[in-house]
């Protein structure tokens, strides 16, 4: 009885842990112009963007995506955990990329598409936010 409900227990286990699927990497293994393009299809989606603003929001996403990926690899050979000093750095950094993304933005959207924009940012900041507490 026990060997049985054990079994029954490690395949359901397995069985929720491959329900995982391919979608669950994101957009970790694409090319930074995939990623930008697709950043860039979606904002467009959400916010209708003329042509012109999709090139030049095309141009950011994919300056952001090479970044990305050179900070992804910078983090891959690094062979301790940053310390405070450099986490405080590292935070530092991201807010300014942060509030450049925001003038940048400014500066391609009307007032209207601007506002949209900061609420979709809200809204992902927070649930990027909910899967870290979620994690711990």
């Amino acid at each position: 009885m026990k060997t049985a409900l054990l079994s029954i227990l490690l395949v359901t286990g397995l069985m929720g842990y491959s329900q995982r699927g391919p979608h669950h990497g994101g957009m970790k293994d694409m090319s930074a112009d995939q990623v930008a393009s697709i950043k860039t299809k979606k904002l467009t989606l959400a916010l209708d963007l003329s042509e012109k603003q999709q090139q030049k929001i095309q141009e950011i996403h994919l300056e952001q995506a090479m970044e990305r990926q050179a900070r992804r690899e910078e983090g891959r050979n690094r062979d301790a955990k940053p310390d405070a000093d450099e986490r405080y750095a590292m935070i530092n950094e991201r807010l300014d990329r942060q509030i450049e993304m925001k003038e940048k933005m400014k500066g391609i959207l009307d007032k209207e598409q601007f506002e949209k924009w900061e609420k979709l940012a809200a809204t992902k900041e927070m649930r990027g936010r909910c899967k870290v507490r979620k994690g711990k």
